[in-house]
């Protein structure tokens, strides 16, 4: 901060060079050297000697002027900063996808933050291998938790959390005979023939499998909701409307509803732990990973 505002202002508000000097803290003596100085830089008085008490002149009031803007923009940044660093928290950023966060994340970060209550968990939506690359580089996420999105291990560190599968979804309240008659866990798409069919967009990866194996198998949907998002679906789902296939991580640890593995389908896909293989793990990441696989091994079989 520039003192010579401050001392300038207390003259002014005291009227006095004495009063203005015990209230900053500063000598009578080393106040009036200060102010003669200023002065002189500036080639004008800025106060009026000949009346007591002082009063500035037309020059002392644009110096004032200005003085005053200076501390008060002072006083209010010093109160921000103040406040930011009361409030500082830290940031757990995550790459994910919208439809796997919903299923999975929330029992985690709920145990995530019984730990860290300073700690700010910031979900990014990731769609493909070149969004991935760009917030990666961009030091604008720490890891990701993704499928069926596989980059090159020899720039980042994978882990496998646990494969991924098409699954056919069913209200548990749904009768409806084909499905009961099934055994082993297994549907084909004929089996759904007959029954309400809910066709959610599942990303550029299982939308083209889907519909391969959908016409594939000549068989007649009843198609009532098509290229829905995951939560419409799943809610579609859950409310007895029909049947519906979808990546099985998209229903980690749901209630109330029926999976069976999709006949004749072999993704391949797994659900992965991705991070810069040079970017060091805060202690954070690691309770939060911690949490995260636990979750995966009690829910996902």
């Amino acid at each position: 901060m520039n003192e010579d505002y401050k001392y300038i202002a207390a003259i002014a508000e005291h009227g006095s060079i004495s009063k203005a000097a015990r209230a900053v803290h500063i000598s009578q003596p080393g106040l009036s050297q200060r102010l003669k100085r200023l002065e002189a830089q500036i080639g004008a008085d800025l106060f009026d000697r000949a009346h007591a008490p002082l009063q500035p002149t037309e020059v002392g009031k644009v110096y004032l002027k200005h003085a005053r803007r200076a501390l008060a923009a002072e006083d209010a940044m010093l109160r921000e900063v103040s406040s930011a660093a009361k409030s500082h928290r830290q940031r757990l950023r995550i790459g994910v996808s919208m439809p796997r966060a919903n299923a999975i994340l929330a029992e985690p970060i709920v145990s995530f933050y019984a730990t860290y209550h300073g700690c700010t968990v910031d979900l990014l939506e990731m769609v493909n291998l070149d969004q991935m690359h760009r917030l990666f580089l961009g030091d604008e996420v720490d890891f990701a938790i993704l499928t069926p999105i596989s980059p090159d291990p020899s720039s980042y560190d994978l882990e496998v959390l646990c494969h991924e599968r098409l699954v056919v979804i069913a209200s548990e309240e749904l009768r409806a005979p084909q499905l009961a008659r099934i055994r082993g866990g297994r549907v084909g798409i004929g089996q759904l023939e007959g029954l309400p069919f809910v066709l959610p967009t599942c990303g550029d990866y299982y939308d083209p499998i889907i519909s391969h194996v959908i016409d594939a198998s000549n068989a007649q949907l009843e198609t009532v909701v098509r290229d829905c998002s995951a939560e419409l679906a799943l809610q579609l789902v859950s409310d007895g409307l029909g049947v519906s296939i979808v990546p099985s991580t998209w229903v980690v640890g749901t209630k109330g509803l029926r999976l069976f593995d999709l006949a004749g389908v072999q993704t391949g896909a797994v659900l992965r732990y991705i991070r810069r293989s040079t970017a060091p793990v805060s202690e954070e990441e690691r309770h939060f990973m911690g949490i995260l696989r636990a979750h995966l091994s009690e829910c996902v079989e």
